[in-house]
């Protein structure tokens, strides 16, 4: 088998750069992002929501970090459920666009008879 010097830099070179892209530090990104707690009422009606919301959010980009309903509680009356989401370059701005949309408030009429949330929207950075 004979050596080939091309093939070694070749993977050497991308052995590299690989290693390289890893280690370098990269600036934080900017999230928007909504933090949920409260309780939800089971009902057939907030499956309609769940699959809404969840368009909705894949349609702006945003994504769950947490969604469990039954959290441990450790301080407060804020109840069981808890639910953040993250949008990848976005900015607090956007999360209040995103909130006050037409297609957005026609999901909180679909919801409020069954949920009693309080609903945050923050920026953050990582």
């Amino acid at each position: 088998m004979r050596f080939n010097l091309t093939a070694a830099v070749g993977i050497a070179a991308g052995s590299i750069g690989l290693i390289a892209g890893v280690l370098i530090p990269k600036p934080p990104q900017t999230y928007g992002m909504a933090v949920v707690t409260g309780t939800t009422k089971a009902d057939p009606a907030m499956k309609d929501y769940v699959e809404k919301v969840d368009a909705l959010m894949e349609e702006w980009g945003c994504d769950y970090l947490v969604r469990q309903r039954n959290t441990l509680l450790m301080e407060g009356d804020g109840g069981s459920l808890t639910v953040v989401t993250a949008c990848k370059g976005k900015s607090l701005q956007d999360g209040i666009d995103f909130y006050k949309s037409p297609a957005y408030q026609e999901l909180v009429k679909l919801r409020a008879p069954y949920t009693d949330w309080d609903f945050r929207l923050v920026q953050g950075r990582f």
